[in-house]
């Protein structure tokens, strides 16, 4: 009877257990693709490079810009150093568009000498902005200091955004002090995102502003009844200080979860 009755509890609990875990149903997103994908790349950036709504489907769509740092420097030019291209349309779940709402330019995912990094920053200031490897500060007649590329590496002003803007150290020093591998950063005046004039090339940008809000609306209540369903994303799965060990542990367990993507303004 003593058995029996063990039997019967560890039965129950078991049960009780995987009821849990069977309503943790992660939507998986092309950022966990991308993921996988370069599990042995040491250095890389994500960009969110557009996004998009298709009302006669009802399905919200990513581009991705990424930038992958080769592993060994055997090229003529240092812009070879690079693999940099632009996805073509990913298709993404509503919860994965909203998660991203705001971050449209911004880097969303990236990784540091094997160190994963799940947070929206300023394009550029994960793995290259202040890093003199690739560049210095540059104090101007007013005393502020703005982040200029060496030569060879002039081109990445362009690639994260554009020439006619300059990144200032007192907001790159706010963003170290502050929110520093522990969460997104948008600017302390919030002038980097999907709203911003440096996304004016977008298409998403080009929609109209009714078109844009009637997104929001249906990404709010499509989102909703996927959540109410047991369904989530992977952003809550912060991991920001990930190794090469731990993103291996990623790839395995955790390679269904989404991180979500999003609309703007």
């Amino acid at each position: 009877m003593k058995l029996f009755k063990t039997i019967l509890f560890t039965s129950m609990l078991l049960l009780i257990v995987s009821c849990g875990e069977e309503r943790k149903k992660y939507l998986k997103s092309p950022l966990d693709t991308i993921i996988t994908t370069h599990i042995d790349t040491q250095n890389y950036s994500v960009i969110l490079a557009d996004m998009d709504y298709k009302e006669d489907t009802d399905k919200y769509f990513h581009k991705y810009k990424i930038i992958v740092e080769k592993a060994k420097n055997t090229t003529e030019t240092v812009e070879d150093d690079f693999d940099i291209k632009t996805t073509e349309w990913q298709e993404v779940s509503a919860i994965t568009f909203e998660d991203y709402q705001e971050d449209l330019g911004m880097t969303i995912l990236s990784k540091k000498e094997g160190v994963l990094d799940k947070q929206s920053t300023p394009a550029g200031y994960s793995n290259y902005v202040g890093n003199e490897k690739y560049g210095r500060w540059q104090t101007q007649s007013n005393g502020s200091s703005f982040w200029a590329f060496y030569g060879q590496y002039h081109f990445m002003s362009s690639l994260f955004y554009g020439s006619s803007h300059r990144y200032y150290r007192n907001d790159y020093d706010y963003y170290r002090t502050n929110h520093y591998g522990r969460s997104s950063y948008y600017g302390r005046n919030k002038n980097f995102g999907t709203s911003t004039y440096k996304n004016a090339n977008s298409s998403w940008n080009s929609k109209p502003k009714t078109f844009k809000d009637k997104v929001r609306t249906n990404v709010t209540r499509s989102s909703s009844a996927l959540k109410s369903k047991g369904y989530s994303s992977s952003k809550s799965y912060k991991g920001s200080s990930q190794t090469s060990r731990n993103t291996n542990r990623y790839s395995n367990s955790s390679s269904s979860r989404s991180r979500s993507g999003g609309f703007g303004k």
